[in-house]
């Protein structure tokens, strides 16, 4: 129970606190000491702030400029020219404190004047010339809320820079001690929390991982004359192992294991037969054509891999669908990677080769007629009408 009562607490702290409303606190004037700078990656809670306020603000004058909206990057605006929304504040800055993330400054601020603040809303029916602070306040919260239409953030806020100039620089005109703050009630710039749901593929079974062996295959099916029986699912597996010799037995249901087999020899490892076993009845199965690779390769065959019985009486077919396998031979787990593959096509498919076998044709082609424009030979006499007639031999 007690338990309880430390928890709660914490939890609803937890969830105030990511909800609170966050915004910069920028503090000038007679400061009785210069604040170190503020880590911008961290905000500063309700109770830092207010240690902040007991120790800067003693003995003087308090006055908070609220505006509505503020964030960092208001700071930084500039008009079309160029030209910066805080001249006044820019030129504080060397005894200023800056404060860029404050969690609920006016809340902060209003529960530290106890009920001793004065409050002035500065709207569009009141002139800020008739905006006064008296010297015997101690503590005064002026509400910025003159926004006009059609007006710019950035002209909007050059206009309470001027603002706050005149107030503070009147009070510091009658030897008053003050305090200036500014701040707001919300941030300006806030990130809409989206949320979304991605919709993804559902797991797929294909790869089996097991120990010594990596197995993929898009189905494994078993083919008995006309029915076709697809193996799923797995329900359990065992492998035994040494250095040439490995077998791997996969139960399904229905009473159903194949055994597959491999041997290691000269380098290459050999998916050498399946061993079918369905309730009392063992047949072995051999594959229709050869499935190998070199030592520390996979073998990939897009097509499907099929081993059959040699038995005329019962005939038995297991298909492999889209197979990707690789025996080790040695103790594996889920995070072992498939090895280069050996591709059940090979080097050299039939589209090479009837490619190869054109281009050599074309080739003998273009060979042969440019022997053919090389062994044209040129006249070396010419007859001439007015000179004598060029008389041939038939000896030469």
């Amino acid at each position: 129970m007690a338990y309880c009562r430390l928890v709660f607490p914490l939890l609803v702290l937890s969830v105030v606190n990511c909800y609170a409303s966050v915004a910069p606190v920028y503090m000038w004037g007679d400061l009785p000491q210069h604040l170190s700078e503020a880590n911008p990656l961290t905000t500063l809670n309700e109770e830092e702030f207010a240690q902040i306020l007991k120790e800067e603000t003693a003995e003087s004058l308090v006055v908070v400029f609220a505006e509505q909206t503020l964030s960092v990057e208001d700071f930084s605006r500039r008009d079309d020219d160029g030209l910066p929304s805080f001249n006044y504040l820019h030129s504080k800055i060397g005894s200023a404190a800056y404060l860029p993330s404050v969690a609920n400054p006016l809340e902060v601020l209003k529960t530290f004047a106890d009920g001793s603040e004065t409050t002035i809303d500065l709207t569009n029916a009141v002139s800020s010339d008739d905006i006064s602070v008296k010297s015997s306040d101690k503590f005064v919260i002026i509400n910025l809320k003159d926004a006009l239409e059609d007006e710019s953030r950035t002209a909007y806020l050059r206009r309470h820079d001027e603002f706050m100039q005149n107030t503070v620089s009147k009070l510091q005109e009658n030897g008053v001690k003050v305090v200036a703050i500014y701040t707001a009630y919300s941030p300006s710039w806030i990130i809409p929390v989206s949320h979304s749901r991605a919709r993804r593929a559902a797991s797929r079974n294909d790869f089996i991982d097991l120990i010594g062996l990596r197995l993929h295959a898009k189905s494994i099916s078993l083919k008995s004359r006309n029915e076709t029986i697809p193996l799923t699912p797995l329900v359990s597996s065992n492998t035994t192992f040494d250095t040439d010799v490995m077998n791997t037995t996969l139960v399904y249901e229905n009473d159903t294991s194949i055994m597959l087999n491999f041997v290691m020899k000269g380098g290459y490892w050999y998916f050498d037969s399946v061993t079918l076993s369905l309730s009392t009845f063992l047949e072995n199965l051999y594959p229709v054509e050869e499935v190998f690779a070199i030592e520390g390769f996979s073998y990939r065959c897009a097509e499907n891999v099929r081993f059959a019985s040699v038995n005329d009486t019962r005939d038995y077919t297991l298909n492999f669908e889209n197979l990707k396998i690789q025996p080790f031979f040695e103790n594996t787990n889920s995070s072992t990677p498939f090895g280069d593959s050996f591709n059940c096509v090979g080097f050299f498919s039939a589209p090479i080769w009837a490619g190869l076998f054109v281009t050599f044709i074309l080739l003998a082609i273009t060979f042969y007629g440019i022997m053919m424009m090389m062994d044209i030979r040129t006249m070396d006499r010419f007859d001439d009408p007015k000179g004598k007639t060029i008389t041939i031999n038939a000896g030469e």
